[in-house]
Parts: structure tokens; C-alpha cells; sequence
């Protein structure tokens, strides 16, 4: 496939890499037009890395919390925590991510090409901290940033654990489309994939000259096509489908947050 621009609407999907440096501190006042969804009060995300295309777009909040204690792990388990345990995830993200200093990397650290950025967003009293760690995780045994950094990262990932084990099945009538335009003059693949009709009730996407990856927020009925369409996706094995138009269309899916 050639590389082709990534871009369709306000978003950017498909192909980055990720390369080492400071990590990024944001302090912010909360977006009160964001506001018509239940916002979360801490997400914890993985972004860029060396990743095909779509991949980011399809790449789920590790952790989300939302003010009435609901917890959910990778957009497909979820939990109701106490308001003790949440007060106590938030007051431990705002510690960690208002102090600057525990979002420098180390002088002299080594860098790791093509690996994720972490990024981790908190909100309260009015305030939003967000900070962005390239390799935070590919980084502890070098201790490229400070200690703080990789406790909360363990406190995130318990929860985060806790969540994926103990929680129920997360499946709204809600889900993000994914679909990567297969470029017509490559040879095809070496063991036959099966084709299908592009699914009934499910919008085709539209894309603009030298664009190849789109992206569809789709709820209600039309999340409930693509839902029978693809009822198990699997981030490893893409089907593929084929518009009226006879565009090859390699779909996926994963579902929506309540702020998404």
C-alpha cells in the first residue's frame, strides 16, 4: 500500500512513530463546551509508536474514570468503584502530573525508537493536567523519568487490571469504524481472504483524493449493522469488505467511550 495522507474530518489515523524526548506537561482550564457528555475525571492512553495503519484510531483508552466512580479498561470491561477509591486515583494523578518535575526524563537517558507515548489526563477544581511520557513503560529499567511517574503508572495498571477482572462487559449501541482503503494495484495476498458485501445499514466511507483511512463514529442502529457484521473484532485480523462502487475495504471496530 502507498503511503497516502492520513487525514479525514478534524482526525488523524494510521502510521506514526515515536521518537524520544522530554515528555509533555499540560495545565489547562476544563473545556466546559465538552460538557454535553459525561467527561472523564482521568484517562490513562497510548498513543503513536511504529503502528499500522488505523491501529491508532482503533487503540482504546487503557483507563478511563467518570465521576460517578464507573471505571472502563480498553473499552470492554467495566467497573463501579467507591468515591474513596476514585478520590484517592485522582488525588494521586494531580500530585504526579502538576509538579513538572516529574514529567522531565532523566539527562542522558537512552531513547527507544518507535515505541507508544503514554499519556495521562486528570481533572479537578477546575484545572486539567495532562502529561505525555514517550516509552514511559519501555523506559522503567532505565529510569528515564522520575519515580513518581512509575508509581502512578502502577496504580493505573492495578486498577486497570482490577477492571479487566472483575468487571462486567461493556457493549453500547456505540462503536468508532475503522476502515483502510486497500490499494487496488497490489498483487493479492498469498492466502485467500474472503470478501463480503459491504454491510446493509452501515454508512460507506467517503474519501477525498490521496486519502486511504476512515474514520465513523457510528450509534444506535447503524453501530448495530456494523455490530452484525463484525460481532468479535479482532485487532490482529481485519475483514474484508467491498462497496457498491467496488472499493476493498479492510474494517474494524472497537467501541465508543460515553465521552466519545
Amino acid at each position: 500500500m502507498n503511503r497516502r495522507s492520513l487525514l479525514l474530518g478534524a482526525g488523524a489515523v494510521g502510521l506514526t512513530a515515536a521518537v524520544g524526548g522530554a515528555a509533555i506537561a499540560v495545565a489547562a482550564p476544563e473545556d466546559i463546551e465538552a460538557g454535553r457528555r459525561p467527561q472523564p475525571l482521568l484517562t490513562w492512553e497510548l498513543t503513536g509508536g511504529f503502528v499500522p495503519a488505523g491501529w491508532n484510531a482503533l487503540r482504546a483508552p487503557r483507563l478511563a474514570a467518570y465521576d460517578d466512580g464507573t471505571l472502563i479498561a480498553d473499552a470492554s470491561r467495566r467497573l463501579k468503584i467507591s468515591q474513596g477509591t476514585l478520590r484517592s486515583l485522582r488525588n494521586h494523578a494531580t500530585a504526579v502530573l502538576r509538579d513538572p518535575d516529574n514529567t522531565r526524563r532523566r539527562p542522558g537517558a537512552p531513547m527507544i525508537a518507535d515505541v507508544p507515548s503514554t499519556v495521562f489526563t486528570v481533572r479537578g477544581n477546575g484545572r486539567r493536567f495532562r502529561a505525555q511520557f514517550e516509552g514511559l513503560e519501555e523506559t522503567r529499567s532505565d529510569r528515564a523519568y522520575p519515580f513518581a511517574s512509575y508509581s502512578l503508572l502502577d496504580h493505573l495498571t492495578q486498577v486497570r487490571d482490577r477492571t479487566r477482572r472483575t468487571g462486567s462487559s461493556y457493549h453500547p449501541d456505540a462503536v468508532r469504524l475503522i476502515a483502510v482503503l486497500l490499494d487496488p494495484t497490489q498483487p493479492p495476498p498469498s492466502q485467500p481472504t474472503l470478501i463480503e458485501p459491504w454491510p446493509a445499514g452501515v454508512p460507506v466511507p467517503h474519501l477525498r483524493k490521496d486519502e486511504f483511512v476512515a474514520q465513523l463514529d457510528l450509534r444506535d442502529r447503524q453501530a448495530r449493522a456494523l455490530l452484525r457484521a463484525v460481532p468479535r473484532p479482532d485487532p490482529a485480523r481485519w475483514p474484508v469488505f467491498t462497496t457498491p462502487d467496488g472499493n476493498r475495504f479492510q474494517v474494524n471496530h472497537r467501541f465508543l467511550l460515553p465521552h466519545e
